[in-house]
Protein backbone atom coordinates (compact mmCIF):
# COMPACT_ATOMS: atom_id res chain seq x y z
CA UNK A 1 0.00 0.00 0.00
CA UNK A 2 1.35 3.41 -0.93
CA UNK A 3 1.90 6.19 1.58
CA UNK A 4 3.51 9.63 1.67
CA UNK A 5 5.33 11.43 4.46
CA UNK A 6 3.95 14.97 4.47
CA UNK A 7 6.56 16.37 6.86
CA UNK A 8 10.22 15.76 7.68
CA UNK A 9 9.26 14.54 11.16
CA UNK A 10 6.59 12.02 10.08
CA UNK A 11 7.33 8.39 10.95
CA UNK A 12 6.48 5.45 8.72
CA UNK A 13 3.55 3.35 10.04
CA UNK A 14 4.96 0.09 11.35
CA UNK A 15 4.07 -3.26 12.86
CA UNK A 16 6.02 -4.33 15.94
CA UNK A 17 5.55 -7.93 14.83
CA UNK A 18 4.99 -9.16 11.26
CA UNK A 19 1.67 -10.78 12.25
CA UNK A 20 0.19 -7.72 14.04
CA UNK A 21 -3.17 -6.72 12.55
CA UNK A 22 -2.63 -2.97 12.88
CA UNK A 23 0.00 -0.55 11.72
CA UNK A 24 1.13 1.81 14.49
CA UNK A 25 0.56 5.50 13.78
CA UNK A 26 2.87 8.10 15.31
CA UNK A 27 2.20 11.64 16.52
CA UNK A 28 3.77 14.30 14.32
CA UNK A 29 3.58 17.01 16.99
CA UNK A 30 3.53 17.36 20.76
CA UNK A 31 0.31 18.09 22.63
CA UNK A 32 -1.21 17.88 26.11
CA UNK A 33 -4.65 16.32 26.40
CA UNK A 34 -6.39 17.41 29.61
CA UNK A 35 -8.68 15.05 31.55
CA UNK A 36 -12.02 14.97 29.74
CA UNK A 37 -10.49 16.85 26.82
CA UNK A 38 -9.50 15.81 23.34
CA UNK A 39 -6.89 16.68 20.75
CA UNK A 40 -6.58 16.19 17.02
CA UNK A 41 -3.10 14.75 16.53
CA UNK A 42 -1.51 14.92 13.06
CA UNK A 43 0.47 11.92 11.83
CA UNK A 44 2.21 13.59 8.89
CA UNK A 45 1.11 10.58 6.80
CA UNK A 46 -1.29 10.20 3.87
CA UNK A 47 -2.18 6.76 2.49
CA UNK A 48 -3.55 5.41 -0.76
CA UNK A 49 -5.91 2.77 0.55
CA UNK A 50 -6.98 0.53 -2.36
CA UNK A 51 -10.60 0.50 -3.56
CA UNK A 52 -12.58 -2.16 -1.69
CA UNK A 53 -10.69 -1.52 1.56
CA UNK A 54 -11.04 0.86 4.51
CA UNK A 55 -8.61 2.07 7.15
CA UNK A 56 -10.05 1.75 10.67
CA UNK A 57 -8.25 3.73 13.36
CA UNK A 58 -8.23 2.11 16.80
CA UNK A 59 -6.72 3.00 20.16
CA UNK A 60 -3.55 1.35 21.32
CA UNK A 61 -4.35 -1.11 24.11
CA UNK A 62 -1.58 0.17 26.40
CA UNK A 63 -2.75 3.79 26.15
CA UNK A 64 -6.40 2.82 26.65
CA UNK A 65 -5.78 0.46 29.59
CA UNK A 66 -3.13 2.52 31.37
CA UNK A 67 -4.14 6.14 30.70
CA UNK A 68 -7.78 6.01 29.55
CA UNK A 69 -7.08 7.31 26.04
CA UNK A 70 -9.60 6.50 23.32
CA UNK A 71 -10.17 7.36 19.67
CA UNK A 72 -13.20 9.52 18.79
CA UNK A 73 -13.47 8.81 15.06
CA UNK A 74 -11.70 6.39 12.87
CA UNK A 75 -12.82 5.62 9.32
CA UNK A 76 -10.44 6.40 6.47
CA UNK A 77 -12.21 5.71 3.17
CA UNK A 78 -10.27 4.51 0.13
CA UNK A 79 -10.60 7.73 -1.93
CA UNK A 80 -9.25 9.97 0.88
CA UNK A 81 -5.73 11.26 0.21
CA UNK A 82 -5.35 13.85 2.98
CA UNK A 83 -3.34 13.63 6.17
CA UNK A 84 -4.48 11.01 8.64
CA UNK A 85 -5.42 12.79 11.85
CA UNK A 86 -6.06 11.05 15.17
CA UNK A 87 -8.84 12.43 17.40
CA UNK A 88 -7.90 11.34 20.91
CA UNK A 89 -10.01 11.79 24.06
CA UNK A 90 -8.59 11.52 27.56
CA UNK A 91 -10.97 9.64 29.87
CA UNK A 92 -8.27 9.52 32.54
CA UNK A 93 -7.92 11.71 35.64
CA UNK A 94 -4.56 13.29 34.67
CA UNK A 95 -3.35 15.28 31.68
CA UNK A 96 -1.64 13.11 29.08
CA UNK A 97 1.35 14.50 27.20
CA UNK A 98 1.93 13.33 23.64
CA UNK A 99 5.41 13.84 22.18
CA UNK A 100 6.41 13.95 18.52
CA UNK A 101 7.18 10.37 17.49
CA UNK A 102 4.96 8.69 20.11
CA UNK A 103 2.81 5.76 19.01
CA UNK A 104 -0.67 7.24 19.35
CA UNK A 105 -3.05 4.86 17.54
CA UNK A 106 -3.15 2.00 15.06
CA UNK A 107 -4.80 1.61 11.69
CA UNK A 108 -6.27 -1.67 10.46
CA UNK A 109 -6.72 -2.01 6.70
CA UNK A 110 -9.73 -4.24 6.06
CA UNK A 111 -11.82 -5.27 3.06
CA UNK A 112 -15.33 -3.86 2.86
CA UNK A 113 -18.37 -5.28 1.12
CA UNK A 114 -20.36 -2.53 -0.59
CA UNK A 115 -23.91 -3.85 -0.41
CA UNK A 116 -26.79 -2.26 -2.29
CA UNK A 117 -29.67 -0.97 -0.15
CA UNK A 118 -33.17 -2.21 -0.86
CA UNK A 119 -36.16 -0.52 0.73
CA UNK A 120 -38.82 -3.02 1.84
CA UNK A 121 -42.10 -2.81 3.73
CA UNK A 122 -41.09 -5.34 6.36
CA UNK A 123 -37.98 -7.13 7.60
CA UNK A 124 -37.68 -10.81 8.48
CA UNK A 125 -38.19 -11.67 12.17
CA UNK A 126 -35.29 -11.74 14.63
CA UNK A 127 -34.40 -15.14 16.03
Amino acid sequence: MKYVKLTNTAKTPTRDNPTDAGLDLFADCSSVIPPGGYAKIPTGIAMEIPAGYVGLIWPRSKLANTYGLDILAGVVDAPYRGEIMISVINHGSKPYEVFTGDKIAQILIQPVELLELEEVRQLSESE
